[in-house]
């Protein structure tokens, strides 16, 4: 005789609905034959069949009216997968399960056993990517193509569409028909055994590799795959300011798709060259200048290099060694304004290392207008003073 369902899953005949459910995901979980250290299939399958029935109302009134005689009348009418009527059950049955994992050791950890459990009860999986990969390479260009731009034409060895079939992967003067094993839909249904019962497994088809089509003569050059290793040049604009590190973007030169699909992108990181005469500070240009002490007690106009050219930078009087002199406009354009910053120099001013004995008459006679200090041992003043 077979046991009492409201014994197997350990309720009261006026547990409530709510009750039957946690009851069965407890037990099935606890019990489940692909549970890691083991389960009980047996115990597994007595549970899904008190389930099935308690959790049905109608089932459960039957069961309750006609007792252990009701499975008889329901051996002729099973339906489902040992125990459970559908697919939304066991969708509740493994969220249970998630539930208890999410308990004890295993708190703060988030399962989905929904989308573990879509591959066994359909929904294919693309087994081939047929857009094209995208494809990153280093271009180092020079200090002034970063400043202002530039136009660079690069080679590429990549997949790109082949020209003989022109990315359909037939041989010219064929046709593209639709895949005889699939029938276009470019997937397979099939029923496949599981411990769980007859369940529907849907994969991509082999056949076409989940194109629905496929080509009556295979392309002689790239044999049906409507791509080909090749050498291609493509021009690349360089924005005027990018940076050491940027990438830039050229959308659809990766490498092509599957016959004809949609292809990837280029992804271009730029290297910038040091400039022996400037350094780059965002959008300021950073330079250095040397003028002489007469030029910076007395001001001067001096020439100096900017990324422009030549141009001329006046150093008022009065110039201090480090002191930073700006050139307004003459930075790098901003990569989004074009608004370009300012070309800082900084100054270095030259002391004479050698003077001439009227020079020398000169400053001694400034500094002791001025009241300061000299020491006229030093250098020809000191050897002077030694003759006497």
């Amino acid at each position: 005789m077979a046991r009492d369902y409201y014994e197997i899953l350990g309720l009261q005949k006026n547990s409530s609905k709510d009750d039957i459910r946690r009851a069965y995901r407890r037990l099935a979980h606890d019990y489940h034959p692909d549970k890691q250290g083991g389960g009980d299939e047996k115990k597994f399958r007595e549970i899904n069949e008190a389930y099935e029935v308690l959790s049905d109302d109608a089932k459960r009134g039957q069961y309750d009216k006609f007792g252990q005689t009701f499975e008889q009348a329901r051996a002729s009418g099973q339906s489902g997968f040992g125990g459970f009527s559908g697919f939304q059950d066991f969708s509740e049955f493994m969220h249970g399960v998630g539930e208890n994992f999410s308990r004890g050791p295993f708190s703060g950890i988030e399962f989905d056993f929904g989308d573990i459990f879509s591959d066994i009860f359909g929904g294919a999986r693309q087994s081939r990517r047929t857009r094209g990969v995208d494809l990153e390479m280093i271009l180092e260009i020079d200090f002034l193509e970063g400043v202002f731009g530039a136009e660079r034409e690069i080679e590429l060895d990549k997949k790109d569409i082949c020209q003989h079939c022109k990315g359909s992967g037939a041989e010219p003067g064929s046709k593209v028909i639709t895949c005889p094993r699939c029938h276009g839909l470019g997937q397979i249904t099939s029923k496949k055994q599981t411990i769980l019962g007859n369940v529907q497994h849907v994969e991509v088809c082999s056949r076409c590799q989940g194109q629905g089509k496929l080509p009556e003569k295979e392309c002689a050059e790239c044999h049906g795959q409507g791509v080909r290793k090749q050498k291609k040049a493509i021009k690349v604009t360089i924005p005027a300011g990018i940076e050491n590190g940027q990438r830039i973007k050229v959308s659809g030169e990766g490498e092509a798709g599957y016959r004809g699909s949609q292809p990837g992108d280029l992804y271009i990181a730029v290297r910038i060259k040091p400039s022996s005469k400037f350094e780059r500070s965002g959008s300021d240009i950073l330079s250095t200048a040397s003028i002489s002490f007469y030029q910076a007690a007395l001001g001067a106009k001096i020439a100096i290099d900017s990324v422009d050219g030549e141009v001329m930078l006046k150093v008022p009087p009065g110039t201090q060694g480090g002191d930073v002199l700006r050139l307004r406009g003459k930075g790098v354009p901003h990569i989004q304004t074009q608004k370009r910053g300012d070309h800082l120099v900084t100054v270095k001013v030259l002391t004479p290392k050698k003077l001439s004995k009227e020079e020398r008459e000169i400053f001694r006679k400034l500094a002791e207008k001025k009241g300061e200090n000299i020491d006229p041992d030093d250098g020809m003043w000191g050897k002077i003073k030694d003759n006497f």
